[in-house]
Parts: C-alpha cells; structure tokens; sequence
C-alpha cells in the first residue's frame, strides 16, 4: 500500500473540535516535506492545470478578480501561485520557511515566491484583491484568529478572503461518537485542527469578514484517512477515474478540507 506520511497521525476529539498530532508543523518539517517534490516538472505541471475541472480551481476563477494583486500566504512550494499566474492573474507568495523558499527560488527562480510571515505581513493597508490561503491556519495550536485578523488588514474593501481548513464534517463527527479516535490527548505534539463549518465561519465573521460560503472538499482524501477498506480498495484498483466517481457522488456532502470564501 502507499505510504502516506498522515497515517502515522494521532486524531482525537476536544471541545468539539479534532486534533492531529504527529510532527510539529515547523520549518524543518515543511522544508523535508518539499524537498523531493520541487522540480520544474512540478511548476510545469501546475501552469498545465486547467483550473475549470479543478475542485478548488473552479471557485478560485470565479471567485478572484482579474484586476489588483493577490496573495497566497503560505503558499508552500507554490504550486497555486504557479497555477493562477499561468491563467493570467497577478500573485505572488510568501512563505515562512526560508529552506523551502530557497529551494523554490533555485529550482523556478521566474516564480514570485519569497519568505514572508503570515502573522506580520510586509505591506500596507488595503494592498490586495484577495488573499488565498490552503491549509495554514490550523497548524496554530493557540488558533487562526491572528491569521485572519491580519487577512482583513491587508485586503482591500470588497476583496476577497480564500481559506481552506482542515473539516469536521459527518463523517469524522460520526467516527468520533462512536470512540474511534484517542480518547485522551496524544503524546506526540500537535499538528494541526479541524473544524466544523459553524466553528470556522464563527472565527471568519469575528475577523470583520461577511461569509459567502463554505463547502467541503476532497472527499477522496477523507475517505483514504478515515475508512481502511477504502484505502485497501484504492491502492489495489484506483484510479483518476475512481477518484472523480467517488467526487461525483459524493462531493459536497463531506471532504477532508473545508473551503471558506468571505468578502471585506
């Protein structure tokens, strides 16, 4: 079977809200995590991608305005900013681990990826059109709210904020009531929250945000972590075909990350 770095994941369930623990999500291990993923081959892949049929690409066309500067904050090796500037919008990244940075600059150095904190953001007021950003905030063991403060600084009236988290939805809340995860709080240290729509949305709209939406995405990924047999299925007979038949039918019901669009 594939090895998957999140199955040696500890989940537990606390005041309504899950908790991985594993690694601590720091430098070291984003830049390990990169390291043997960043190649050209990659970049090229990311501006080969047609955004239309992609889950997340399909709301980031419809959602992000073809005029002003986006941001991705926490853009990883940046693959989205690869993806987005190669449909013709003006983004850039930042990141906060200076191994993964380099490492970006030296194997695609024509990509506007550079080191940045996404708690004290280097630019003004009102600078963007929308700020992007999948899979961060929920590594803060003490929570997202400065992340999202400082989303709501640096955009601009009516721009839009991108956020994807980590979800709580029927199927993880179901496996909870019924004790299939850590009963007491893991020995290993934290890595990252999941959240429910409510929980979330709460935190986006205590921002200054107004919420337009929220959906899960990536049920294919949920099921993988959460249902062995799935897992025993797919390494055995899956397939791109697979995966978009499962997203078919299932998609939008439940997913492993929840998307939030709001707006300033």
């Amino acid at each position: 079977m594939a090895k998957f770095y999140w199955l040696a994941h500890q989940r537990t369930m606390a005041d309504g809200r899950m908790r991985w623990h594993a690694e601590e999500a720091d430098e070291a291990f984003w830049a390990d995590y990169w390291e043997s993923k960043v190649n050209a081959a990659y970049y090229r892949g990311a501006e080969a991608l047609d955004l239309a049929a992609d889950e997340l690409g399909r709301p980031l066309l419809a959602e992000m305005s073809r005029d002003g500067r986006h941001l991705e904050a926490g853009c990883g090796a940046g693959y989205w900013v690869a993806a987005l500037r190669a449909a013709g919008l003006d983004v850039e990244g930042i990141e906060y681990s200076r191994e993964l940075v380099a490492l970006v600059n030296r194997v695609y150095p024509q990509l506007p990826v550079c080191y940045g904190d996404a708690l004290a953001l280097d630019c003004p007021d009102d600078t963007y059109a929308s700020y992007l950003s999948f899979g961060v905030v929920e590594h803060r063991q003490a929570g997202p709210e400065p992340f999202l403060a400082e989303a709501y600084r640096v955009l601009r009236p009516g721009g839009k904020l991108i956020i994807t988290v980590p979800y709580l939805g029927p199927l993880r809340r179901a496996r909870g009531r019924l004790g299939r995860y850590e009963s007491a709080p893991p020995r290993p240290p934290f890595f990252q929250y999941g959240f429910t729509a409510a929980e979330f949305e709460s935190f986006v709209r205590a921002a200054g945000f107004a919420v337009n939406y929220s959906r899960p995405l990536y049920i294919h990924r949920l099921l993988l972590e959460e249902v062995g047999p799935y897992r025993w299925l797919y390494d055995r007979r899956g397939s791109a075909a697979w995966r978009g038949l499962v997203r078919r039918l299932g998609g939008g019901r439940d997913g492993h990350m929840l998307l939030t669009v709001a707006t300033k």
